[in-house]
């Protein structure tokens, strides 16, 4: 059944957003992407309910028709489709409330009446998911033959009754459902609080350099306007060196902590009857086996060679640019001669509708009007108390909106907003035609690989656009970047998280020495910087969905294997892609994701083929930077 939880957000997103904010000029940060408008730029909450007063009425109407519709008992094969038809309108009508309050928290961190109203509708609509699934699994509806789906006009909900007898194997009772809460699912919450608390309470002050004591926080903007390059390395190491330490020296308690939680979830998924909690995510999140995936996972390390060959070029370039005959991982971010310049909104606008163009008009339409202002479906424009999150808002039959903490201008700023609108769009597609609401959830890796696949447009657009070597470089950098983090970033977390929830398992893993050691074990293999590097052994302290959301890094690396076939079928067949791809959104999930490919859009979840594809557009974009950079010599 659909689920209310949100799933994080890849951290590269926030980060990078939040480093945007941080290290911006002071003339950046006088920049008005608004224009002077801003105000136009924050949701209508009209659009949900006229008043607070009226949601607040709404709701106490609504939880006593879910109640009602709890106590009906009566559900035979002649009233089925009804019973069904009703419980996905109910659904609809929780989703509006809870989408509605989890924007208010957003906008509003203070907000305490709005998180206890999303956690009140969350909860209820888990009590009605439980009821229904209970009763789907009676055997009169657990036994439907194809004929009998039809003859009751229950064909729609087919693929709905499937999943429900599909995950009973693994559903506890009731009372060992409450245990397991109490026991496993309490520890496991506490423990991700105490890192997530211990992470903000880590606090990089200071920076030394030669005897010298400098302020971290505002080190890196005043060192960016250095022009001795020697001095430039000299301070950039010392930089990281004091942001390493920071959290390294807090690596013990951060290693207790994730091992205790690979323990908890290990535990909780046996007694669900998985044999590993790998086997449990990637069945649940991917649709795939643990022994696919693991596959997967050993077929990258055979490919590390094109990463490597991608960040030799970046060194050699910056060695030659800076005239550094060492250089580290960190020094790659100096500017190539490009300077990205702030977009307005109406800039950035005019700019996604014109990258997203192939997708067709329909599609384009909807982002156009996703992103009017008037239309008050944008919460863009910052204020006080408003959660770091960049996010879609909407669900099946209810307004689609867009909520950033805020837009800025910035590049990644701009990636934000086409990646997170694809979400969106996505969600307004299937509200509009899926026959069934609750088959807008499905797996998340789809959900990611066609927001990854607007931004791939965006960054082949501006790359079009680009009218100088040094902007065409610019720009190829950054979608060379963008493959770099999805495919072999998430290739490395995956790994490592596998190789983590295998070693807690068997006793190989129990300190912080042996973590250190399976994390270094990976990175070896993949990063050229990293043997020279050695403060960098405990950066999985800063990985924070391996704490949070364990196991989902994995996920970012299908997704972008799909994105990248998109891709690459959209330049091969730009005439009938838009067309096949509209469909597939429309369509929902009513399939397995494997399924659902093949239908509309002629492949599968095929490991080799996807990744040759893949990574045959990143070796023809790291040839395409060597001669962009060969011109600017």
């Amino acid at each position: 059944m659909p689920s209310l939880n949100i799933s994080l957000k890849k951290l590269y997103i926030i980060a990078a957003c939040l480093l945007c904010l941080v290290t911006n000029n002071y003339a950046q940060q006088q920049f008005d992407p608004f224009e002077g408008n801003a105000p136009a730029f924050h949701a209508n909450m009209v659009r949900y309910f006229k008043s607070p007063a009226d949601e607040l009425n709404s709701r106490k109407l609504l939880l006593d028709s879910v109640k009602t519709f709890q106590n009906d008992s009566v559900w035979t094969m002649a009233n089925l489709l009804p019973h069904l038809n009703r419980y996905e309108k109910l659904l609809i009508s929780l989703q509006k409330h809870y989408q509605y309050h989890r924007l208010l928290a957003y906008i509003n961190n203070k907000d305490t009446l709005a998180r206890k109203a999303s956690n009140q509708t969350d909860e209820i609509q888990g009590e009605l998911n439980s009821r229904v699934d209970k009763i789907l699994l009676q055997p009169q509806f657990a036994s439907l033959t194809d004929q009998q789906f039809s003859q009751y006009g229950v064909s729609k909900y087919k693929y709905l009754l499937k999943n429900t007898q599909q995950n009973a194997a693994h559903n506890l009772s009731p009372h060992d459902e409450k245990l397991a809460n109490q026991l496993t699912g309490n520890m496991i919450d506490q423990l991700t609080d105490r890192y997530d608390n211990l992470m903000n309470e880590i606090k990089v002050t200071e920076i030394s350099i030669d005897g010298k004591t400098y302020n971290w926080a505002s080190y890196k903007p005043e060192l960016a306007k250095t022009t001795d390059a020697k001095a430039h390395a000299v301070g950039l190491k010392a930089y990281y060196n004091a942001y390493y330490d920071a959290y390294s020296s807090h690596a013990e308690v951060f290693a207790a902590t994730l091992i205790d939680i690979t323990r908890q979830k290990n535990a909780l998924a046996k007694l669900q009857g998985f044999t590993s909690t790998p086997e449990r995510i990637y069945q649940r999140r991917l649709q795939l086996s643990e022994t696919g995936v693991k596959q997967m996972l050993q077929q990258m390390t055979n490919h590390a060679g094109v990463l490597k060959a991608y960040k030799q070029l970046l060194m050699e370039q910056t060695q030659h640019t800076t005239g550094l005959s060492k250089v580290y991982s960190w020094d790659i971010t100096a500017p190539a001669g490009y300077t990205w310049q702030s977009h307005t909104y109406a800039q950035a606008r005019q700019l996604i509708l014109k990258a997203l163009a192939p997708l067709g008009d329909e599609y384009e339409r909807n982002f156009a009007n996703l992103l009017d202002p008037a239309n008050g479906r944008l919460e863009i424009a910052g204020g006080p108390n408003r959660v770091t999150e960049f996010t879609s808002i909407g669900y099946s039959g209810i307004p689609i909106g867009l909520y950033m903490k805020t837009y800025d201008g910035g590049l990644k700023s701009t990636l934000v907003l086409a990646h997170e609108g694809g979400h969106a769009i996505h969600e307004q597609l299937m509200s509009d035609h899926a026959t069934v609401p609750s088959y807008s959830s499905g797996p998340s890796f789809l959900f990611e690989a066609y927001a990854m696949f607007n931004e791939l447009l965006m960054l082949d657009e501006m790359r079009k656009q680009a009218s100088t070597p040094q902007a065409k470089a610019f720009f190829t950098k950054q979608f060379l970047d963008k493959l770099s983090l999805e495919v072999f970033t998430s290739a490395e977390e995956g790994t490592f998280e596998q190789g983590l929830y295998d070693g807690v398992a068997t006793g190989k893993i129990n300190t912080r020495r042996d973590i250190d050691s399976l994390y270094t074990g990976i990175m070896n293999q993949y990063d050229i910087y990293f043997a020279g590097e050695p403060q960098r052994r405990s950066e999985w302290i800063n990985k924070r969905l391996v704490f949070d959301d364990p196991l989902y890094n994995v996920n970012y690396l299908y997704a972008i294997l799909v994105s990248c076939k998109l891709y690459n079928m959209q330049h091969a067949y730009p005439k009938g892609f838009a067309m096949k791809y509209n469909v597939l959104l429309k369509n929902g999930f009513d399939a397995p994701a494997e399924d659902l490919l093949k239908k509309q859009m002629g492949f599968g979840l095929d490991n080799n083929a996807l990744l040759n594809g893949t990574l045959q557009i990143m070796k023809d974009k790291t040839e395409e930077l060597r001669h962009l950079y060969e011109k600017m010599k």
